[in-house]
């Protein structure tokens, strides 16, 4: 990096609270864009265009009314809510609130995390958090956009490993817990429970918050509807895998065959894929292999999700972030690094016109090509014995 630029970098870093009151500003300017565009039609009807959030608070108020949570209700939104009754509880909050104070407060809830996770990450410098935060910015936009949960959900994941980190297994799996609850491939992160001493302790721990909030709509409903709740919620998620493939491995193993078969024989080579390495008791000590176990989960999390959206791949460009700074610093590690922030995060945006983007390839495709491949190098990584590591974060 040139020396100037490194200075300027360096200098820039250290300005937390101006980068804070930039990214405040993109939040509200952001809603405020989705205030103003009005609704549009899609799903059979007029909704607005910060749909996910008015599925998030209206999740509340079905609760609440004891109506099943996960019918379509096309006078009120689009799509169907897919979180846990728990979600829909804590909803509350916004279920009150004018839809610009709400969003806008939904909004900075997800980037603020974010930002305040990267901040406490110890195993980088004060610079490589602004560079991650410019390689993640793009991303941070379009989740945003979307009012999606992502943002929330990348920093709850790297919050977990701070806590597991700072020797803090309580907090981890209240993280994780909160996770979970969110999006349940957010459970993933218990996996890092197994890089970290006291493994008994953070299971219970973890075992303690999952029946905490699986039983907090009890505040609001009776046992036996809750019980109806996660029945609902059940049948819907398998619904969902069962039809879907999004933008993840299995949009490429469905372009060779659409036989189901092969779907889960590569969900099951993924599975020993990302399990395997936390077995690898001895290496646990070295802090960069525990890095790139959170990139590789943090990566899993989206190529092998079913409901990968674009959105989603903040979580996956995380873990790439993370992957570069802890990993030998070669030309093939740069220029993948390079190529996956240009055609995962840089190629939708409108920087890149359109035509080029239908000309070259199809977006369910392209999104997740270059994760998949940081992916199986990070693996080559964790399970190679004569793989390197840095010797300090560079």
């Amino acid at each position: 990096m040139p020396t100037k630029l490194s200075t300027l970098l360096d200098k820039f870093a250290e300005k937390k609270i101006a980068l804070a009151i930039i990214l405040f500003i993109v939040c509200v300017a952001i809603t405020a864009q989705k205030m103003a565009q009005g609704q549009n039609f899609f799903w059979n009807g007029m909704h607005t265009h910060y749909n996910n959030y008015v599925i998030f608070k209206y999740s509340f108020l079905h609760l609440v009314n004891h109506q099943n949570l996960y019918l379509f209700y096309p006078h009120q939104y689009a799509d169907l809510y897919k979180y846990s009754p728990s979600f829909a509880l804590v909803m509350a909050a916004f279920y009150y609130l004018p839809d610009f104070a709400g969003l806008s407060i939904w909004n900075c809830i997800n980037v603020f995390l974010l930002f305040y996770a990267i901040q406490n990450f110890k195993l980088i410098t004060t610079t490589q958090k602004l560079i991650l935060l410019l390689f993640l910015f793009f991303e941070i936009i379009l989740t945003t956009q979307n009012s999606q949960s992502n943002a929330l959900l990348a920093a709850l994941t790297l919050l977990a490993f701070n806590s597991f980190e700072n020797k803090k297994p309580a907090h981890a799996t209240l993280l994780i817990a909160i996770g979970f609850y969110i999006k349940i491939y957010s459970v993933l992160g218990c996996l890092l429970l197994l890089l970290y001493p006291q493994k008994l302790k953070s299971i219970l721990y973890l075992a303690l918050w999952s029946v905490v909030f699986l039983l907090l709509p009890l505040v609001l409903i009776t046992p036996q509807q809750l019980i109806e709740q996660y029945k609902n919620w059940y049948q819907l998620l398998i619904m969902d895998q069962s039809q879907s493939i999004g933008m993840s491995v299995f949009a490429f193993t469905s372009a060779i065959s659409t036989s189901a078969l092969l779907k889960y024989i590569m969900l099951l080579l993924g599975a020993i894929i990302l399990i395997v390495p936390a077995f690898l008791f001895r290496r646990h000590i070295n802090p960069h292999f525990r890095v790139l176990y959170l990139a590789l989960i943090l990566i899993w999390m989206v190529v092998f999700n079913h409901k990968a959206e674009s959105p989603t791949f903040i979580i996956a460009m995380l873990g790439v972030g993370l992957w570069y700074f802890h990993s030998i610093k070669t030309k093939i590690n740069f220029y993948l690094t390079l190529l996956t922030f240009f055609f995962t995060s840089l190629w939708f945006t409108d920087i890149v016109p359109r035509p080029l983007k239908e000309i070259i390839m199809h977006v369910q495709y392209i999104k997740p090509f270059f994760p998949i491949l940081v992916l199986v190098r990070i693996a080559y990584s964790l399970l190679s014995r004569n793989e390197q590591y840095p010797t300090r974060a560079e």
